[in-house]
């Protein structure tokens, strides 16, 4: 190979070279360009996972701090609205709760801006670990539109320059977890008849170890609870003593076992249920506050002597030994409204009718047991609140037609606190009791016979666990108040009965209970 030839192979060589170093270099420089992007992106990617999850751990704080909080006593009203002084009253108190619950936290509440501040951190019951944490902020929100007095809770995730910010608002309202039931009871509950309850059933009644082993509910074949049997009995205390409410199969179908005290269609049964619902005691009501609104009704120059229970057919006849008398004030063909009943008149009430507010008087060791025969009411019944039930003294009695079109308000047709309240013949089923009643109806027992709609909640708060027997409340068996029968399915009852409770309406004013902070899970936002 000559000289000159073997000078041009190793140029050609060397420039190759230098050009594939250089390559190499550019590939180098760009895979560590790539390296240190994707370190990055997964450092940020990382960040912003850990930021999500600090500020989903933080909400679930957020919503621990709201379900801990008890409302003080203060916190009780009788008013069935709660106002903007109120509201901004009970986030006072849920900020104190918030401050003594955390301690020194460095919670920052200003009652100026109604803002209460929980400062970032790490390492709380729910937060995750690593540098990550969580700031909440809950502001209060009045009233807006048909939206209640709110707060609105907003919580920041955050690991390093990386932020995540997560909402949700609380309604400030009454507790009306009572108008969730068809029917509340504090004692038994029989159901029989055509009755139909369109919703879930409660019991307070916890007394199985009688010798008659009595159950919280009872219901015959021709009846219905389209809703679940909601008991406070533990299901092993049910199984200890022989008690079987109803048997379903894996789909949860009914199967009516003959051993079942529920031989009616029911939706399951929820055991354990809490024990003290606001509503259902006498100390949760003062209707005083309606008494500002009546004048005294006058007195009546006729009376009729009657007996409470009396023998079917003839109200001047007992039925038993110890049926009490009435000396009854009979007002007929009348029209009434806003006007008091005074204690101890036992009026008899005939074909009349009542506007607005009819007042039942108990004043001082009073009694009032009152008879309706083919009345018309187009407002609301409400009585005073006796310590004691005393079911033949303090009653309110509806035979023959009873025509409810309440149009004064329509949270409650009947506000009766430990009153005997009898919907239909005590003594036997009248094929023209017809009523149709909307919102609540509050008794200290609630019975209801004939043709009966009721749009709403019945609520019976009489404290039954002393007896084993009798004052159970009964829905479509025609017998004497407040007690019960062997014969769960009585051949002459004629009654079609049914129950629609409505949770979405308001309680009664006169009912006491707290106000509470209620979750709107369709209220949760990522900012």
């Amino acid at each position: 190979m000559n000289t000159a030839k073997k000078r041009r192979q190793t140029a050609t060589g060397s420039i190759m070279a230098l050009f594939f170093v250089a390559m190499m270099s550019m590939l180098a420089v760009a895979f560590a360009s790539m390296s240190s992007n994707n370190a990055a992106t997964a450092i940020n990617h990382h960040d912003i996972v850990q930021a999500q999850a600090a500020a989903e751990s933080g909400l679930e704080y957020a919503l621990y701090l709201v379900d801990s909080y008890v409302p003080p006593e203060e916190a009780h009203t009788p008013i069935n609205t709660v106002d903007q002084d109120q509201a901004q009253t009970t986030m006072g108190f849920f900020a104190a709760h918030v401050a003594a619950l955390l301690g020194d936290s460095g919670c920052s509440w200003n009652p100026t801006s109604l803002t209460l501040r929980v400062p970032a951190a790490g390492g709380r019951q729910f937060a995750p670990t690593g540098d990550a944490a969580f700031s909440i902020e809950y502001t209060f929100q009045p009233a807006a539109g048909e939206d209640p007095h709110q707060i609105i809770v907003t919580v920041t995730g955050s690991d390093g320059e990386i932020t995540r910010a997560l909402g949700m608002d609380f309604g400030i309202q009454k507790d009306n977890s009572v108008l969730e039931y068809a029917i509340a009871s504090r004692g038994r509950m029989i159901i029989t008849g055509d009755s139909t309850i369109e919703g879930d059933i409660y019991s307070a009644w916890n007394r199985t170890d009688y010798w008659n082993h009595p159950a919280p509910f009872e219901t015959a074949s021709t009846a219905a609870v389209n809703g679940v049997l909601n008991t406070t009995c533990s299901e092993q205390q049910l199984i200890n003593d022989g008690i079987s409410l109803a048997t379903y199969d894996e789909e949860g179908n009914p199967l009516y076992e003959p051993y079942d005290l529920c031989q009616g269609y029911s939706e399951g049964v929820q055991h354990d249920a809490p024990e003290d619902i606001p509503g259902l005691s006498p100390e949760d009501y003062d209707t005083s506050v309606y008494l500002d609104l009546c004048s005294n009704m006058p007195s009546s120059g006729k009376t009729e002597e009657e007996y409470f229970p009396h023998v079917a057919g003839d109200y001047s006849l007992p039925q038993y030994e110890w049926s009490v008398k009435m000396n009854r004030h009979v007002y007929e063909n009348r029209t009434f409204s806003n006007v008091i009943c005074a204690s101890g008149r036992n009026a008899l009430f005939r074909n009349c009718t009542f506007d607005g507010i009819l007042f039942i008087n108990i004043a001082g060791n009073g009694t009032n047991n009152i008879r309706f025969e083919d009345c018309t009411f187009n407002g609301v019944i409400v009585t005073g609140c006796p310590d004691n039930f005393l079911w033949t003294k303090n009653c309110l009695y509806f035979t023959g037609e009873a025509n409810f079109n309440n149009t004064y308000m329509e949270e409650a047709t009947i506000i009766a606190p430990h009153f005997n309240v009898n919907l239909g013949n005590v003594t036997a089923v009248e094929e023209g009791c017809n009523s149709t009643l909307s919102g609540a109806v509050v008794g200290g027992i609630v019975d209801v016979r004939g043709n009966q709609q009721i749009d709403g909640t019945i609520i019976s708060m009489f404290d039954t666990s002393p007896y084993s027997q009798g004052y159970v409340t009964n829905i479509g068996f025609a017998d004497d108040g407040g007690s019960e029968s062997s014969a769960l399915d009585p051949a002459d009852d004629i009654g079609v009965i049914r129950i629609t409770p409505d949770p979405s309406r308001l309680l009664p004013s006169g009912m006491v209970t707290p106000i509470i902070l209620v979750r709107n899970t369709d209220s949760y936002v990522e900012y």
